[in-house]
């Protein structure tokens, strides 16, 4: 298993956030105000709080648009991952398939939420070292994401964790080539995220060590400088 400073892309969009929902991702237009508050909750660290309000969110949705819509998905994931917050990982990953099989009948299997979803799955397999279980999860979830351009973001994390896997494994040249797309990404994006560029930066240089590549190593350590001396965005 990659060490863990090759771990911090793991959860990208590991909630539904307003900025995924306006490319594309996550909830949309329907989403209630409890499931906003159920967020707002997770981002303060109160997930025992998130867990009580996420469940009747899911019982709300399930009545009002049936148990197999998409927005039942996309609850029951965002409960996987507090339940993931509160050392939960059974249930955890009981609510990601089940978000799974939800997204791939309501949106079709080669839908953005299906992509995200599986690299949350294999991120759950990794973290309990179940490498053989994340890997063609990660890449099944690249395999859709790439396809989407709204879902930059989310590529850009698998990206990462599946380079982090190779790493694990000693497959430099994959790893790095994998970082170099996510960075390729990254600098796309509408609006930049520099602790995202700083830290795939920072793993690409450790990559390249790794190979022995001293030169290609030194620039990216150049690059993030650079990246780390830029003032970021307003939000």
């Amino acid at each position: 298993m990659a060490p863990h400073w090759l771990r911090v892309l793991a959860l990208l969009a590991v909630l539904s956030t307003p900025a995924a929902q306006a490319s594309g991702l996550g909830l949309g237009s329907r989403s209630s105000k409890d499931h906003e508050q159920v967020v707002a909750l997770y981002r303060r660290g109160r997930h025992a709080a998130a867990l009580a309000l996420g469940q009747g969110v899911l019982e709300a949705y399930r009545r009002e648009h049936g148990p197999g819509h998409s927005l039942v998905g996309s609850i029951l994931s965002d409960l996987a991952m507090i339940r993931l917050a509160l050392k939960e990982e059974v249930q955890a990953e009981r609510l990601l398939q089940e978000a799974l099989a939800i997204y791939e009948r309501a949106d079709g299997p080669e839908h953005p939420h299906v992509g995200m979803v599986l690299n949350n799955l294999g991120w759950l397999c990794e973290s309990r070292g179940e490498t053989q279980r994340a890997e063609p999860l990660y890449r099944r979830a690249l395999a859709i994401l790439e396809k989407s351009p709204a879902a930059g973001a989310e590529t850009a994390a698998a990206l990462s964790n599946l380079a982090a896997l190779r790493f694990g494994r000693r497959d430099y040249a994959e790893a790095a080539s994998l970082y170099r797309r996510s960075l390729e990404i990254l600098r796309g994006q509408p609006k930049r995220d520099a602790e995202a560029l700083a830290q795939a930066l920072e793993n690409l240089a450790v990559v390249y060590a790794e190979m022995g590549d001293a030169r290609e190593a030194a620039l990216a350590r150049a690059q993030l400088a650079e990246v780390k001396k830029r003032p970021s965005p307003a939000r």
